[in-house]
């Protein structure tokens, strides 16, 4: 957990954290999985074989005496709309539909949401194979030839899917941090169960022992998704809320980029879900504008002396936050939402916004390296990377509009627009050694290693090292541009090209130059100063 500066001081200990309560999906999983397996033995001729006469299936129970199959008219009123509700609830449909909210949890970064919707949604294929391997007929002819009717009634793929289907639907709304519709959806949700049941026993599609074995075919992988995604499953929020009454007087402030949220109530619902359960005072929520990436916002928070400052947006917006909290003793955590999010990778935070906000507040703090760039009209600082000439020239050219499309292609497609770029020449000067004369098409300094697509620029670069990494490319020829994607593959300097570090850099260019700051461009300069500031920010790391 987070200690503040209040913690720091002398004080009574903290109290331990409350007691959670873990692994109950599992254990619901197993218990499922295995009631299954033992009915299934129970209610199919054969232990989980093929009957010898799968015309003349038996049931061992006497339960499906106790649900005789009705004689249902296809052409009735009734029979007719317990096929249309069939046709709806139709297994196929649903998995269409788990899987667009799969997709959907992905790309708003709901990670490990849609990890669990995607188990989810192979309950339903797994149920039709299952189903062919046992080959148990249904028990009834009249409605045979509907859409909605399989050829294998055991387990029913019905009630399955409308299990799977109430989960997810439950599941969202948990997910979502809508606690007032999680009741409502649990009984909409069973309750569709129970008329599925019904409508495919009153169709003559299932027997009783049919019904239950999908039932508890579904229920298994339900909770395997929630075992397997790491989602909290109802049984155990509901336990660990009433288990979970600490109180804290802490309180943190978010800085948030609204470019960069689609649901801008989703964020805030997430945040204020975790915040609660951790026992921490309400948020305080400061927005960026075009104008001010996070600078005032920043001075606010430390103005208003919360004990922890969330950076939710891009690397933009976490270059203006870090560079006021640099030198303070403010902790900041990171909620990756940007584009590229190079910090948040170097530093093993999680693209998932769920439990970058989870990590954010149950952490550790790890002071790293920030760089001060002096440059012709000012100062600046920055943690991830800066660069003069072609890397700054590829920023520019980036279209915003595409970055949104095609996320961090665009630069790809920016890099082939400047595949000719025009030389300078610089000297440079790394701390007290002589200085050196070269021409280069791009300087490039980094505290970091990785960049965008995981690819390791930097391989000895390290934000807790006290040196700032440089670059010096001068390619000329598609031979050359090959030597460079082998240096980054490889780790190993190639021909034309030069990688060392420092702690202080001064490159002094014969003309001025584009340069960049953290991907953003910052205009042209001939001088670009850089100068580690070891330790100066304090950010949330993983465990």
């Amino acid at each position: 957990m987070i200690r503040s500066r209040r913690d720091t001081a002398s004080s009574p200990s903290s109290p331990r954290p409350p007691l959670r309560l873990k692994y109950v999906e599992a254990v619901l999983c197993v218990c499922f999985a295995l009631t299954f397996i033992v009915w299934t033995r129970l209610a199919v001729p054969g232990p989980l074989t093929r009957s010898a006469d799968p015309r003349s299936p038996s049931d061992p129970l006497g339960l499906d005496a106790l649900l005789p199959t009705p004689d249902t008219q296809p052409r009735s009123a009734a029979g007719q709309l317990a096929e249309a509700f069939a046709t709806l609830t139709h297994p196929l449909i649903v998995l269409a539909v788990i899987a667009a909210w799969v997709v959907y949890a992905y790309t708003a970064r709901m990670r490990r949401l849609s990890v669990s919707l995607a188990i989810a949604a192979a309950g339903i294929p797994t149920q039709f194979l299952i189903a062919l391997h046992l080959a148990r007929p249904a028990p009834g002819a009249a409605f045979a030839d509907s859409i909605a009717a399989f050829t294998h009634a055991y387990p029913n793929a019905h009630v399955t899917a409308m299990t799977l289907a109430s989960w997810v639907l439950v599941t969202l709304a948990r997910a979502h941090h809508r606690s007032a519709m999680v009741a409502t959806g649990t009984v909409l949700g069973y309750t569709a169960v129970a008329v599925t049941a019904v409508g495919q026993w009153y169709m003559g599609l299932a027997t009783l022992s049919d019904l239950i074995g999908g039932f508890l075919l579904g229920a298994a992988f339900a909770n395997l998704a929630l075992w397997v995604g790491g989602i909290d499953a109802i049984l155990t929020s509901w336990v660990n809320s009433r288990l979970s009454r600490a109180s804290s007087e802490k309180r943190a402030a978010i800085i948030y980029n609204p470019t960069k949220f689609d649901d801008l109530s989703l964020l805030r619902r997430r945040v204020t879900a975790e915040v609660h359960a951790t026992g921490w005072r309400p948020t305080v929520w400061l927005e960026t504008t075009p104008d001010d990436p996070g600078r005032s916002m920043a001075r606010r928070a430390l103005d208003a002396g919360v004990d922890l400052v969330m950076v939710a947006g891009g690397d933009g917006t976490v270059r203006a936050v870090s560079s006021e909290l640099a030198g303070t003793e403010m902790p900041m955590a990171l909620i990756p939402a940007g584009t590229g999010n190079l910090l948040a990778r170097n530093l093993s935070i999680p693209l998932d916004t769920d439990a970058a906000i989870r990590l954010a507040l149950r952490g550790r703090l790890q002071s790293i390296d920030m760089v001060t760039c002096t440059f012709d009209d000012g100062e600046e600082r920055f943690v991830v990377m800066a660069g003069m000439g072609l890397d700054a020239q590829i920023m520019e050219s980036t279209d915003s509009g595409l970055k949104r499309v095609i996320r961090s292609g665009a630069y790809a497609v920016a890099a082939v627009q400047n595949a000719v770029p025009d030389p300078f020449t610089a000297t440079i000067t790394l701390d007290d050694a002589p200085p050196g004369r070269r021409e280069m098409v791009m300087a490039l300094m980094g505290n970091v290693g990785t960049i965008t697509a995981g690819m390791t620029l930097f391989p000895r670069a390290t934000p807790t090292d006290g040196m700032v990494d440089l670059l010096l490319a001068s390619p000329g020829k598609v031979v050359d541009w090959a030597r460079l994607g082998a240096q980054i593959l490889t780790g190993q300097e190639m021909e034309g090209f030069t990688l060392t570090r420092a702690r202080r850099v001064l490159i002094e260019a014969d003309r001025p130059v584009p340069f960049e700051l953290d991907g953003d461009t910052a205009g042209s300069t001939r001088t670009l100063r850089a100068e580690v500031d070891q330790g100066a920010l304090h950010v949330v790391v993983p465990q």
